[in-house]
C-alpha cells in the first residue's frame, strides 16, 4: 500500500505554495510533478498516486496559485505565470521531471514541456485542449458566480460537498481541502471566485496550438470518453497535428478523470512510463 503523503511547501517568487509529497523508497528516476485543474487542490491526486503502486517514482502535487493554501496573485493568472511556477518547482525537485496535469494543470504541463523541454522527461495531458474557447469562459464564470460564497455551518458545507464525490469521506475531504473555517462557525472558500474567473479568462482567451504542435518530449494524451471539456473534434485535431503523441480514451468517464477513474488513469500512466527510454537511450535519441 502506498503511504500517505507528507504535507510540505515550497517558497516560490509568488509566495509559499502548499504541496503533498509521496516519497518513493529506492526510486532513482525522475520525480513526477502533478498539477490539478481549475478550482482543484493537490489532494485530488491522492487516489491516482495510490493506484500507481509501489514501483512508482517520487510524486509531488502542488496547490497552484490562486488555489487551496497557495497564494492568490490577482492580475497574474496567465498560463505563463503558472509555467514560471513549474519551472521554479522543477529547479527545486531536480530536472527533468515527469509532468502530469489535469485540465488547467494539463495545459500548464504541455506548455511547459514545449517551451522548456530540457526540464521535462515526459508529460501526461489529461482532458484539455489547446484551443481558445470564449463560450467556455462564459459558462465557467456563470458557474463560479452562482456558487454560495459562505456556508452557515459544517453541516451545510458537508451537504454541498456531496457534489464533489459520493464515496466514503468525500464530503469531509471537500470541507477540509477546499474551505476555510471562520471564527463565527461559518465556512468560506480557500480559492476566491474572482481568482478562478480571472484564471479561466486568461487561459481560454488565447490558443496554444503552436506549443502543442512543437511538443516533442514523450507525451500521453488522455481523454474522458464522455467529457464535454476536451471535445471529440479537438481530440482528433490534437492527434492529427502532433502524431508523436500517444493517445487514449477512457470510455464512460467524464472530464474529472482523476476523481472519477483514478485506477484507470493510473494504469495508463504506468504503462506509458514503462515504455519511456532510459536516460542513456534518451540522450542518444536527442543526438540523432
Amino acid at each position: 500500500m502506498v503511504a500517505d503523503p507528507a504535507e510540505t511547501g515550497f517558497d516560490l517568487p509568488a509566495g509559499a505554495f502548499r504541496a503533498l509529497d509521496w516519497a518513493a523508497t529506492g526510486a532513482t528516476g525522475p520525480t513526477a510533478l502533478l498539477l490539478h485543474g481549475l478550482s482543484g487542490v493537490a489532494d485530488v491526486w491522492c487516489d491516482t498516486v495510490g493506484a500507481l503502486g509501489e514501483s512508482r517514482p517520487r510524486c509531488v502535487a502542488v496547490d497552484q496559485r490562486g488555489h487551496g493554501h497557495s497564494p492568490a496573485t490577482p492580475g497574474r493568472y496567465r498560463v505563463g505565470d503558472h509555467v514560471g511556477d513549474v519551472r521554479t518547482l522543477v529547479g527545486r525537485l531536480g530536472a527533468p521531471v515527469h509532468l502530469v496535469g489535469h485540465s488547467m494543470g494539463a495545459r500548464v504541463a504541455f506548455v511547459t514541456a514545449a517551451r522548456r523541454p530540457e526540464l521535462v522527461a515526459s508529460v501526461v495531458v489529461v482532458d484539455i485542449g489547446p484551443e481558445a474557447w470564449v463560450a467556455n469562459i462564459d459558462r465557467t464564470t456563470r458557474m463560479f458566480r452562482s456558487m454560495p460564497t459562505r456556508f452557515a455551518d459544517r453541516a451545510e458545507a458537508l451537504e454541498f460537498g456531496q457534489l464533489y464525490g459520493s464515496g466514503p469521506g468525500a464530503a469531509e475531504r471537500f470541507v477540509e481541502q477546499r474551505l476555510r473555517p471562520q471564527p463565527d462557525g461559518t465556512f468560506t472558500w480557500l480559492a476566491s471566485a474572482d481568482g478562478l474567473v480571472e484564471t479561466v479568462s486568461a487561459h481560454r482567451r488565447r490558443n496554444f496550438w503552436a506549443e502543442w504542435d512543437a511538443l516533442a518530449v514523450p507525451t500521453l494524451l488522455v481523454r474522458g470518453g464522455t467529457s464535454g471539456e476536451l471535445r471529440p473534434r479537438t481530440f482528433e485535431q490534437m492527434r492529427r497535428r502532433n502524431p508523436r503523441v500517444e493517445v487514449v480514451e477512457l470510455d464512460g468517464v467524464g472530464h474529472n478523470v482523476p476523481l472519477l477513474a483514478p485506477q484507470r488513469l493510473a494504469a495508463e500512466i504506468v504503462t506509458f512510463w514503462s515504455r519511456l527510454p532510459v536516460d542513456g537511450e534518451r540522450d542518444a535519441d536527442q543526438r540523432q
